[in-house]
């Protein structure tokens, strides 16, 4: 019998609930299998925000509701295996990241390795020249605007490859959303890129999850290859 992977969601968007985590969490802790908890809290609106904090203040940047969604489970989590993978490093990874290990400092529990995926500000390496002067699918002039944020989506890929180096949490900015519960599903079940119907699978488990926890507040799923359940928390 293949294994199950577990993944919960402990939010779907900027400000969702904070403690919608904590019974996820809790049953988590009972399950010997693979397990995640993921955060989606993340928008192009929020993500221009964290842009104008960083820019304020290189060391900001991060989600501002950080401390709210990892203080309450971070040493459950990494006292029982409980991976944590999530989007709110924003406008800022390195910058959450460094956070998140003051927390678990502060809380005097495990030092976490802590995987950070970086490469989607497109100012980090384009100049604002280059970006404005892209063509757009609208086919919009923005030659005379300021550029705040300019970001690509990346891929499950990359989340994937920070867990088979052992990270115990991932931290992303702008990345496919879906992407949050298909990077650990590809690194569990090793799938490759020509097993469209599985990474297909993964995908709308992913946005369910992460869609679904809009409007209740947690899921958790119990994937097997290509068959989920999703009950409600």
């Amino acid at each position: 019998m293949q294994k199950k992977v577990f993944i919960g969601c402990g939010a779907g968007f900027s400000g969702d609930r904070f403690d919608a985590s904590i019974p996820i969490v809790k049953e988590f802790k009972h399950i010997n299998e693979p397990k995640y908890l993921m955060f989606e809290v993340l928008a192009e609106r929020t993500l221009a925000i964290a842009q104008q904090y960083r820019i304020k203040n290189p060391e900001e940047g991060y989600s501002p509701f950080l401390d709210s969604y990892i203080t309450p489970i971070i040493d459950d989590c990494l006292q029982n295996n409980i991976k944590i993978i999530s989007n709110i490093g924003a406008a800022n990874p390195l910058g959450a990241a460094k956070r998140i290990l003051q927390i678990a400092k502060e809380q005097k529990t495990k030092k976490p390795k802590i995987g950070v995926v970086v490469g989607d500000d497109l100012l980090e390496y384009m100049s604002n020249k280059e970006i404005l002067e892209s063509p757009t699918m609208e086919g919009l002039d923005f030659s005379n605007n300021q550029i705040t944020a300019a970001n690509v989506y990346l891929g499950a890929k990359p989340i994937a490859e920070a867990l088979s180096k052992g990270a115990d949490i991932v931290i992303v900015g702008r990345t496919v959303d879906s992407a949050l519960a298909l990077g650990p599903l590809i690194y569990e079940y090793n799938w490759k890129n020509e097993e469209l119907d599985l990474l297909g699978s993964g995908t709308i488990c992913g946005h369910l999850l992460e869609c679904g926890a809009q409007v209740t507040g947690a899921y958790f799923a119990d994937p097997g290859s290509s068959n989920w359940s999703i009950c409600k928390e």
